[in-house]
């Protein structure tokens, strides 16, 4: 999805209440009862056949292809010990979801009542899946070979396939202990978008705005939903004492194992999971002061990641959208709404503790922030260690490649999340 795609979900959010909404919203005036009629229907169809297909999208699904997603259904569901449900659906923005689909599935588990893995294929051929009661924690399990279509040209060819592939990589995941997940954050209550003393976050206010102008009157800041319900703790494994030093320092904010030269794939699995750490903090950060700057950095970050797709020439986007994530948990855990920046050498690091001179190629010396593992190297040593994304003539220092991340340093000198989004042309 590109930016201005995602802009047009992310305003459009505040003009529809929560599917799971049931009561009025403003005085003497009921939510519409169109706006559940879709997923009454979806949800009673699903009640007879797990496997439900829109007829606008039947051509999806051929009768060969729907026979191998049904078998792989049940495998799933007999490992699992719940059902699996399959929808394939179009859920656009103008939809009473507003394009959400993690409100479409916890909108049907509602209606439902059913616990269960439930998976979403919407009109771009993306997966969206949530495990109510279902023993599994989906944020930790590895789906780069399913999670988009082949041949974006052609996006429905493989779809059979990529589905009983993510259904396998599930049933086969290790078992954990069921949750049931939340939205990270509902809609404004259909009809008080507009209510007088309604709060709007200076920051990302402008942001909205101007997606607003498209979808509707509102006035205020919208949340990005991706609506894994994540929990508030990643799986834990038996592992020797070095990991769980290396955990403990990761708490303190500091990565010592972050690599100098990622991969796309290193850096699309570590971004994927923090993207999910972070969103499993968000529903319980009420009051917190620095939730407006990780709900801020969650939706940046979440685009960016979302556009810089596996392209190698977007790498230093991928690895932006990791410390942008960093940035919006450390919000949090310190309670500020400016949380310290990373390190100069790399960013990946973690937060930067002392300052040092360093000499940055043709631009002389420099004092610069950087993490406490680099502060005593020498200047060999921090050339190693320096961040390097991959170019045309092999891999380049992160501070060389001219833009928003050279101009402020991953936040070290700017304000990063407005300038991420004047680079994402969402303002």
């Amino acid at each position: 999805m590109n930016a201005i795609a995602r802009i047009l979900v992310l305003a459009a959010l505040t003009v529809v209440p929560p599917l799971v909404a049931v009561a009025p919203a403003a005085a003497g005036e009921p939510i519409p009862g169109y706006a559940r009629h879709r997923l009454d229907r979806v949800a009673a169809a699903l009640a007879e056949d797990p496997l439900f297909v829109d007829p606008d999208m039947s051509s999806a699904l051929d009768e060969a292809g729907r026979a191998r997603v049904q078998a792989a259904m049940r495998s799933a569901a007999g490992a699992l010990g719940t059902p699996v449900y399959v929808v394939v659906i179009p859920n656009r923005p103008e939809s009473e979801s507003q394009g959400r689909d993690d409100v479409v599935l916890h909108g049907l588990h509602d209606r439902l009542r059913r616990d269960g893995l439930y998976v979403l294929v919407n009109s771009s051929a993306w997966f969206e899946e949530e495990a109510f009661g279902a023993p599994r924690r989906l944020y930790s399990i590895d789906d780069e070979r399913t999670d988009r279509p082949a041949d974006p040209d052609n996006r429905f060819a493989d779809l059979a396939d990529r589905l009983s592939a993510r259904l396998q990589i599930i049933r086969d995941a290790p078992s954990s202990t069921p949750q049931t997940p939340r939205l990270y954050t509902t809609p404004d209550p259909f009809g008080q978008e507009d209510r007088p003393g309604r709060p709007v976050e200076p920051e990302t206010g402008a942001f909205f705005l101007s997606g607003l102008l498209l979808a509707g009157p509102v006035a205020g800041l919208t949340l990005y939903g991706a609506g894994a319900g994540a929990a508030a703790y990643r799986r834990r494994r038996r592992a020797p004492r070095p990991a769980i030093a290396a955990e403990a320092a990761e708490a303190a904010g500091a990565h010592p194992g972050a690599p100098a030269e990622p991969s796309v794939k290193w850096l699309r699995r570590t971004g994927r999971r923090e993207l999910d750490r972070l969103r499993a903090l968000l529903p319980e950060s009420t009051g917190n002061p620095g939730r407006e700057y990780a709900v801020s950095a969650y939706d940046v970050a979440q685009i960016l990641y979302d556009d810089a797709g596996d392209d190698p020439a977007r790498s230093l986007d991928l690895a932006g959208a990791i410390v942008l994530a960093r940035l919006g948990r450390a919000a949090l855990a310190r309670e500020t709404a400016t949380p310290p920046a990373p390190c100069f050498v790399n960013p990946l690091h973690g937060q930067a503790t002392q300052n040092r001179k360093m000499r940055l190629g043709a631009g002389g010396s420099r004092r610069r922030r950087v993490c406490a593992a680099c502060a005593g190297r020498s200047t060999a040593e921090l050339a190693a260690r320096e961040l390097k994304v991959p170019g045309p003539d092999g891999p380049r220092p992160h501070h060389t490649i001219a833009g928003v991340w050279k101009d402020t340093a991953f936040g070290a000198d700017g304000d990063l999340i407005r300038r991420i989004q004047e680079y994402l042309g969402v303002e």
